[in-house]
């Protein structure tokens, strides 16, 4: 599956203050998780990933402020605990490309702090 997502900012005060990857709306629940987990866990969802991956644990299950994902070899499910009642609540990600994604999502996240620091933002 092609996850598409725009890079987009919160503004306060009229400056950017904070970055965010937007995905489709098929694949919506990701931005949910990644605004919601990914901001705050990134650390630690990367080394869950890692666990499996390197088969060092069959799969890691986790809570956060707005998701549950249950990470496997090949797939991760991840599941809106605050999804509204008829929208989908819950999507499968094959892990290592929610791994890409995550990476990604660091890289224009640090890319916005030193664009900031700079003042170029």
């Amino acid at each position: 599956m092609n996850y598409n997502y725009a890079i987009k900012y919160l503004e306060f005060e009229g400056k950017k203050d904070f970055v965010y990857f937007a995905f489709e709306e098929e694949t919506g629940i990701l931005t949910n998780f990644f605004t919601g987990e990914v901001v705050n866990f990134h650390k630690t969802i990367l080394e869950q990933i890692e666990q499996v991956l390197s088969k060092k644990k069959r799969h890691v299950e986790c809570s956060g402020n707005e998701c549950y994902w249950n990470i496997g070899l090949k797939e991760t499910l991840i599941v809106d605990n605050f999804a509204n009642e008829g929208e989908p609540s819950e999507i499968t990600v094959e892990t290592f490309e929610l791994k890409r994604l995550i990476d990604e999502w660091v890289a224009a996240r640090d890319k916005f702090k030193k664009q900031k620091t700079k003042g170029e933002i």
